[in-house]
């Protein structure tokens, strides 16, 4: 569920116990690729973020990334258009008891796992490193 997050603004926080290992988010399933490679990506990604009232352009822009989806592929622009776009990133930088709890299974999945039991309440942090991210790889 949303709520918001102490310092961080909105975050995910668990609804229910989750256990170590336990998918928290398939994104294979329900995050949006935007079609074509290099800046023809781009063209594509830019025209979505413009067709969209100018208030809620900015958040949108923050809930994509770049990613390949199988070695050797290019990067493609992906964005989340569900509430796991709500998961912060963690990290030592953010305090104590700050760690991710959920990663993808490797830098080409959209499958988040729990990497420890994770409590009901617990806020739900990822790393927004987990993917290489170079804008001009997607001709941004």
């Amino acid at each position: 569920y949303a709520k918001q997050s102490e310092g961080k603004g909105r975050g995910l926080f668990a609804s229910r116990n989750i256990q170590k290992g336990e998918l928290v988010h398939n994104g294979d399933v329900s995050d949006l690729i935007f079609p074509g490679t290099g800046s023809n990506n781009a063209i594509k990604w830019k025209e979505f973020v413009f067709s969209l009232p100018r208030n809620l352009a900015c958040d949108v822009t923050d809930w994509h990334w770049m990613q390949m989806k199988f070695e050797g592929d290019s990067y493609h622009m992906i964005g989340a258009l569900d509430i796991s776009i709500l998961m912060n990133s963690g990290g030592m930088e953010f305090g104590p008891d700050m760690e991710p709890n959920v990663l993808p299974e490797d830098r080409y999945s959209g499958k988040q796992f729990a990497l420890r039991d994770i409590m009901e309440g617990e806020e739900i942090l990822t790393d927004y490193d987990a993917y290489y991210t170079n804008w001009r790889e997607v001709g941004l």
